[in-house]
């Protein structure tokens, strides 16, 4: 290859590398296909390739061209680091701490290493390795925007919230431009109630990238926060967010246990029954609201000026489902007493009078809203999404033809799957992240 080919190559990188930067990717990646028309196996072009490939979602076909740029160019740590990430957003976790390790040999002085792995150990939940890979790769690079902000991240996490809140400052004084410092800063300030200070950062994220889903989903979250009743469902939440996996299934699992102990106690005696009462009742309430509290919160955020723009397609879906299944359990209920219909409450027995199916219906529509509400807590495109999809389209199909055939062994199989739902969708949403 001669002088002016090379030459020719350089300038396509240049100009790809500079596109990249202005993340205008589709453009960046024409640049870096000229370069490969004339050299097909040139690591460094395929290495950029891969990191478009990966910004613009297409993971699988990102990793291909990173694995072939290693394969081209085995003496270069900063293609290893394009592999790791490549692995890593594919959820190979245990290659791409092979490849971190492939290049920390080749330059242990490389920040974006530990910056990678504090990102591999936030997604794995350990919040302590977060933050300490975090600050082995501040002490080679102090001024790294990106991992002073994971180090405020895995602060907040570990319920640290005044350093969170310091490192967030010093993050902002260093790059004030920085639409994800400024999203950041926008969560710490919700961790600590400081709910409009958090919409003034979650505006300026969006106003220097629009795109920024971090910075949106904070901004619905802060707005949202604003009412006392969703301000306890939104703490709960960020708590819940805290915990790894186990001891979230300790702490759901524990709850249900309490409530069955409770509903034993209830049966005991009318004394235990008064005092266990609001327990049980606090329960369901608690398991209600925290599958649907999320959508139905979204469907008023629908009618905010500023909020309305922050939601994403996949919320307005979930609102809209979830509020057409409480509008018409609202009718079926509206129906059933203007038909003459009536419930008793006086004796031993609980007596719907009437056209009991009506009301039946309206129960029923009203639980559905906890599978409906529940399958968006699940990514789009996930193994997890469509399982739950599944699962809320089998309850409903049997809930209809409980309603249809009268069969009782068909209704108490849906109640059941409701009772249920808390345990089979957590653990559907934990081990379904994998996408179709």
């Amino acid at each position: 290859m001669g002088f002016t080919e090379i030459k020719t190559m350089f300038q396509h990188l240049e100009r790809g590398n500079i596109l990249y930067q202005q993340r205008r990717y589709v453009e960046a990646e024409k640049e870096y296909f000229k370069i490969l028309t004339a050299a097909p196996n040139n690591p460094f072009a395929l290495a950029m390739l891969a990191q478009c490939y990966l910004e613009t979602n297409r993971k699988k076909e990102a990793l291909e061209f990173a694995e072939k740029a290693v394969a081209n160019a085995v003496e270069s740590p900063t293609i290893y680091y394009v592999l790791a990430r490549c692995q890593f957003y594919n959820k190979l976790i245990d290659k791409a701490l092979v490849s971190i390790q492939s290049g920390q040999q080749l330059d242990p002085t490389n920040s974006d290493f530990f910056l990678l792995k504090s990102q591999i150990a936030f997604y794995q939940e350990n919040w302590e390795l977060a933050l300490v890979e975090a600050e082995r790769g501040l002490m080679l690079d102090p001024e790294e925007v990106i991992l002073i902000n994971l180090r405020a991240r895995a602060l907040v996490k570990l319920n640290r919230k005044e350093e969170a809140a310091n490192t967030m400052d010093y993050a902002l004084h260093r790059a004030p431009q920085s639409s994800y410092s400024h999203a950041n800063k926008g969560w710490v300030s919700v961790e600590r109630d400081e709910y409009e200070a958090a919409i003034t950062h979650f505006k300026e994220a969006l106003r220097l990238d629009a795109s920024n889903a971090y910075a949106k989903s904070g901004l619905r979250e802060a707005i949202k926060a604003k009412n006392y009743i969703y301000r306890g469902v939104l703490k709960y939440f960020l708590w819940m967010g805290k915990l790894q996996e186990k001891y979230r299934w300790g702490f759901v699992i524990g709850l249900y246990v309490l409530y069955r102990i409770a509903l034993a106690l209830a049966e005991t005696s009318d004394l235990m029954a008064m005092l266990m009462t609001p327990l049980i009742i606090a329960y369901i309430l608690f398991a209600f609201s925290s599958w649907i509290a999320m959508p139905i919160s979204n469907l008023f955020l629908r009618l905010h000026p500023l909020g309305k723009h922050a939601l994403e397609d996949d919320e307005i879906t979930a609102s809209t489902m979830a509020g057409g299944l409480a509008g018409l359990s609202i009718l079926s209920f509206i129906f059933f007493f203007i038909t003459g219909g009536s419930i008793d409450l006086t004796g031993d027995d609980f007596i719907i009078e009437g056209y009991a199916s009506l009301f039946l219906l309206g129960v029923m529509l009203l639980l559905m809203m906890i599978p409906i509400g529940g399958l968006f807590f699940a990514e789009e495109g996930t193994v997890g999404r469509r399982n739950l999809t599944i699962f809320a389209i089998g309850l409903g199909i049997v809930g209809g033809l409980a309603l249809l055939t009268d069969i009782s062994i068909l209704l108490m199989v849906f109640f059941i799957g409701i009772l249920g739902y808390s345990f089979v969708a957590s653990y559907i949403i934990g081990k379904g992240a994998k996408e179709l």
